[in-house]
């Protein structure tokens, strides 16, 4: 039974693979017409390649340190699979920042679990300290959302043991203090230097760093919890606001969402300065919230199932239901090969519920062979430190999946709070990543000789 389930895990796998490697041959010197795609001297077929082999690397590099490595066929495999989810290979084959961003992210993800594992260097925290900076550059949510994540992963760090591997101790205060003081101030230095580059590119390029630039907490607030309340709720605001933005104007604002951040918002800040803009803005979003507090919360709550459950909602959107960027990112990447897009993209959609059942189904078979183990050792009266519950001795598994579980909850509430605009998978890829990785974990469960 599991040897069959491993071969169909196996053939859904390369069916995607063979969709898109004919997709990417049919398209790579066709280019996407996004309004975001960024400009470069460089042809485009030059930055598809450089794309997808930092994609590549940092994938495999990222799968070695999740359990692949042991296995290189299995490793390339996958490597292959991830490369090919088809929204995924998309953004590597356009010209926007959401690859690199992804890129920079598993880079980083591989990273920290290395330094989890075998200790904090003096290599490897300027190595993490790179990726960090290349993360909060290319996409500046990254400062927050990459700290977070490794402020996160400096709880499970701790001191090395006699052979040179790390020991798992996570609790506080047991060995590894040392080590994740030193990693906490690589992390909070990283990030001033971060957001001092971000400034600094945000002055000398205004236009061209307008749609990655981080979100300010005055227009975050108002996006999230005022639109498109402007009018309904105008005569309820202070005069400050009310000497920027007439009555018409809230009507207008009410119907277009990315108005805020082009016209709303800099008027305050011109008029008020960024302090007071901002704090202007919070008590909008705060009055807001209190007087619509019922409808307010639900919106939030869908949007961040939405989010939650990305893949899925995909599937909902290309049926016609919710608002989202969805048909938009789906009409530039079907716009030369239309039937075979329909097919990838239906494909991708279909097989990750059938993957994630495969790969519970090898879980639930590798847990229940621990369990006999434990029992035969048991009637056996062998002696055992570990109970039925175990899965490695090492550890290793569980605390990446912990990391890897947190990032997705990470990515949710962030893209959830940060504004209210329509979904958009682009912003969210290390989610979809996170979930066509799940979907193949089962495999890890597997034996050399299954």
């Amino acid at each position: 039974m599991k040897r069959t389930i491993t071969w169909l895990l196996y053939i859904f796998m390369s069916v995607q693979i063979v969709l898109g490697c004919a997709w990417f041959v049919n398209n790579f010197s066709h280019r996407q017409q996004f309004t975001e795609s960024f400009a470069s001297f460089l042809p485009a077929e030059v930055i598809f390649l450089i794309q997808l082999f930092a994609a590549g690397f940092s994938t495999w590099y990222m799968l070695g340190k999740m359990g692949f490595g042991e296995r290189k066929g299995l490793r390339g495999l996958v490597c292959g699979f991830l490369l090919t989810v088809p929204f995924l290979l998309q953004m590597h084959m356009a010209e926007l920042v959401w690859s690199f961003s992804l890129s920079a992210f598993l880079w980083m993800f591989g990273l920290l679990t290395e330094i989890i594992f075998q200790g904090f260097t003096k290599k490897r925290g300027c190595l993490l300290a790179a990726t960090y900076v290349l993360y909060g550059i290319i996409c500046p949510d990254g400062v927050w959302l990459g700290g977070a994540l490794l402020l996160i992963g400096s709880f499970f760090i701790s001191g090395k043991s006699a052979d040179g591997e790390a020991e798992q101790k996570i609790a506080v205060g047991t060995g590894g203090a040392g080590a994740r003081v030193r990693f906490r101030l690589t992390v909070f230095l990283t990030a001033g230097v971060v957001l001092l580059a971000n400034a600094s590119l945000n002055r000398a390029f205004p236009d061209a760093r307008q749609i990655y630039r981080e979100n300010n907490p005055g227009t975050a607030a108002v996006s999230r919890f005022v639109w498109p309340n402007f009018a309904t709720n105008y005569f309820f605001w202070d005069e400050e606001v009310k000497a920027v933005l007439s009555e018409d104007d809230a009507v207008r604002l009410c119907q277009r969402i990315d108005l805020l951040e082009k016209e709303f918002y800099p008027a305050m800040e011109e008029t008020y300065g960024t302090v007071k803009a901002t704090k202007l803005c919070l008590k909008m979003g705060y009055r807001c919230l209190m007087d619509r507090s019922r409808e307010t919360v639900a919106e939030i709550g869908r949007d961040f199932a939405d989010y939650l459950l990305i893949p899925f909602t995909i599937e909902k959107n290309l049926q016609g239901r919710g608002v989202s960027l969805t048909a938009w990112n789906y009409g530039r990447m079907k716009a030369h090969t239309p039937r075979l897009v329909k097919y990838y993209y239906r494909y991708g959609l279909f097989e990750l519920p059938v993957l994630l059942l495969g790969s519970i189904l090898l879980w639930w078979f590798h847990r229940n062979r621990q369990i006999s183990q434990w029992m035969r050792q048991r009637a056996a009266g062998e002696e055992t430190k570990e109970g039925p519950g175990v899965k490695r001795k090492d550890g290793r598994i569980p605390v990446q999946w912990k990391l890897l579980f947190f990032a997705w909850l990470l990515f949710t509430f962030w893209y959830t709070m940060r504004s209210n605009l329509p979904i958009d998978y682009k912003l969210v890829l290390p989610e979809l990543f996170i979930w066509y990785l799940a979907s193949v974990g089962g495999l890890l469960c597997q034996n050399t000789e299954d």
